[in-house]
């Protein structure tokens, strides 16, 4: 199965509501995991985006969350599952660069591009959301067929 995305997000934990920093990898069949480790030896989330994500959200589109600590809105990103629960994520601003294998690995994207920067373009435009790179990968994806 080929990787879409992978690298470093803060995601939210469901119940205390904590900040909590994952390696997470976006797998073209449709599988998102979050792991405690880039080592991927233990995931803490794994879901089958493609049969239960019913909606995306990013930036200021998250309302009701606040970002981690010195991360601003933009970089938020939440993940609507069909059984009402939510996946909620925050790019992080640090140096993790992403190597999508559809693309030219020579040129590395980000979950944190800067606006115009790698991953800027696409559904959101300029308008600074940074977590862009990784809610185009996620629609490529969940516009692929089953």
């Amino acid at each position: 199965m080929a990787l879409m995305k992978s690298g470093w997000l803060w995601r939210q934990s469901s119940v205390f509501k904590r900040w909590k920093l994952n390696w997470c990898d976006l797998w073209i069949d449709g599988n998102f995991i979050c792991y405690k480790t880039e080592s991927r030896r233990d995931y803490e989330t794994r879901v089958s985006l493609k049969s239960k994500c019913v909606a995306v959200k990013s930036g200021v589109e998250c309302t009701g969350v606040n970002p981690p600590e010195g991360r601003p809105r933009e970089n938020l990103l939440a993940l609507y599952l069909r059984d009402g629960s939510t996946i909620v994520m925050c790019a992080n601003n640090g140096d993790e660069a992403l190597y999508p294998p559809y693309l030219d690995t020579s040129r590395p994207m980000r979950w944190d591009s800067a606006p115009g920067g790698p991953g800027s373009a696409g559904r959101h435009g300029d308008r600074g959301g940074t977590a862009v790179a990784f809610v185009d990968a996620l629609l490529v994806m969940l516009r692929k067929p089953h």
